[in-house]
């Protein structure tokens, strides 16, 4: 079944319910977030599939838009004080459930519900830690709902989120060669950037900074970080004339 169950008013945040479901199932996978008129097929009871999926959700977003308190039943009462009344009976359910609800507040100019304007079954809303979601900064409040989702679900993963950079490999080499070599850089998103030598005869280096080369008996020439010691070993001294 379903780990996030979407509640929300026919009327009220109907279009920021389609976003939050949209937004989370692409994050987390279309069977795992349950909305009444994408995840009830046709021919299925939906009584049966409301009340099956709000009982057994680990996490109930119950979405409040200017609406929301106000809305009214056919007969003109409080939609809220109507038992039959199915965003009612959702919360309900998770309540009876243990599962966690979380008031998504539709809007940065809605206020946080009040104890004293909710039915006394459904006063401890009042009490929950809201999110909030608002057309004017969409993309930061989905981030949001979907961080915390996945800090308090167990083992549910966003699998649009970046994995962390571990970082590059840096290999730096020095000295006279007899061939190819190259140096490859960081490499990230397919792109690679490079030095290449292709067929040297002399020293080369491709550590960053100057390079020096150094000629004759003795010459010697460090700069930069290096690990390790340096040591000379002189043998007997050669006439110009041997290096032909």
């Amino acid at each position: 079944m379903p780990e996030i169950f979407i509640n929300y008013r026919t009327g009220d945040c109907e279009h920021a319910a389609v976003a939050i479901e949209q937004n989370l199932s692409a994050r987390f996978g279309r069977e795992r977030v349950f909305r009444a008129s994408k995840s009830i097929r046709p021919g299925d009871n939906y009584r049966t599939g409301l009340s099956t999926a709000s009982s057994s959700a680990r996490v109930l977003l119950v979405l409040i838009g200017p609406k929301w308190l106000d809305a009214r039943d056919r007969d003109g009462n409080p939609a809220l004080n109507n038992k039959d009344d199915w965003t009612r009976k959702e919360i309900l359910n998770a309540m009876r459930s243990g599962a966690r609800i979380i008031p998504i507040l539709c809007g940065r100019k809605l206020p946080r519900l009040v104890a004293a304007d909710l039915p006394r079954a459904l006063a401890p809303l009042a009490d929950l830690q809201s999110l909030t979601y608002d057309t004017g900064s969409a993309e930061a409040g989905l981030d949001r709902i979907a961080a915390e989702l996945v800090d308090l679900v167990p083992g549910l993963v966003d699998r649009t989120a970046k994995a962390p950079s571990t970082g590059g490999v840096h290999y730096t080499n020095g000295g006279p060669v007899n061939g190819n070599i190259t140096q490859l850089r960081d490499m990230s998103g397919g792109s690679i950037t490079n030095t290449a030598f292709n067929g040297p005869t002399g020293p080369v280096s491709t550590d960053g900074g100057d390079q020096h080369i150094s000629y004759g008996d003795g010459a010697t020439h460090v700069t930069g970080n290096k690990i390790g010691g340096i040591r000379h070993k002189f043998g007997s001294k050669r006439e110009r004339g041997e290096d032909r």
